[in-house]
């Protein structure tokens, strides 16, 4: 999946599915599925600690800079932070 397709169902996910234990399975299920991929309740479980958990610690900084030492490219960086001023 490209960035802007990611960023694109990034966009279209209702703010109010991420306050919930629930809604939070529910989009995550839908992005699995996407994918072509299907997760077992303690994946799923596991998602949903791991986003709760980032959601706690991380800043818009940091996650950037995660990505680029996954080896995203700065323009696909660049492009990122560009959403993120909108």
């Amino acid at each position: 999946m490209d960035l802007s397709k990611l960023l694109g169902v990034v966009k279209s996910v209702p703010k109010d599915k991420l306050k919930t234990d629930s809604g939070l399975k529910e989009v995550i299920r839908e992005l699995a599925r996407k994918s072509g991929k299907s997760l077992s309740e303690s994946e799923l479980n596991g998602y949903v600690s791991q986003f709760r958990r980032m959601q706690r610690t991380e800043s818009v900084g940091s996650l950037l800079d995660k990505l680029s030492k996954k080896g995203v490219s700065q323009g696909d960086l660049s492009a990122i932070k560009k959403k993120f001023k909108k």
